[in-house]
């Protein structure tokens, strides 16, 4: 597979520039933001454009961190990559406990109920604390499912498909 032909996931967006010697403070978009530390290059997405960057420098700064790219030496060469999203190969994310996934791997997929009933698409999704909820688009309504053993039945990412137990609404 070549470098064009593997999907990216995002890890981290470049919120602004930082300093005087051209880095850039990033918002860590990753469960572990360690990873970065771990890194030797990373795709940049510019608005349509990707540039392979290789990392000379990554620090934390506050919730954020700090990170140098090759190249980039001034905070005018920096400034260019305000907005830009930090990408790695689909293939780097570390491997997950069996039941645990990627929301990359979620959105997108196809959601039936038990019964066989196409609901639509996991469009987004969002964090409450106690669990993540699914934001699923079907073509008369929008269904919020709750990401709970309970609820979630099955999930095959060859398929891309998942199966859910709706939970029974009481009427008043």
């Amino acid at each position: 597979m070549s470098k064009e032909d593997e999907s990216f996931v995002t890890i981290g967006r470049v919120l602004r520039e930082w300093g005087l010697k051209g880095e850039v403070i990033v918002l860590p978009l990753t469960f572990d933001p360690e990873r970065f530390s771990k890194l030797k290059e990373v795709a940049v997405q510019v608005q349509d454009r990707i540039e392979h960057k290789k990392l000379k420098s990554v620090r934390p700064h506050r919730n954020n961190l700090l990170i140098g790219f090759e190249g980039c030496e001034t905070p005018e060469d920096a400034r260019r990559y305000r907005g830009a999203l930090i990408k790695i190969k689909e293939s780097e994310s570390p491997k997950l406990a069996g039941g645990a996934y990627y929301h990359y791997q979620i959105i997108g997929l196809s959601v039936y109920t038990t019964d066989g009933d196409y609901l639509g698409k996991i469009m987004s999704i969002f964090e409450t604390g106690s669990n993540d909820v699914y934001v699923v688009r079907g073509e008369e309504r929008e269904y919020l499912i709750p990401a709970i053993k309970d609820v979630i039945r099955e999930i095959d990412l060859e398929a891309k498909k998942m199966i859910v137990k709706l939970m029974e609404v009481e009427e008043e």
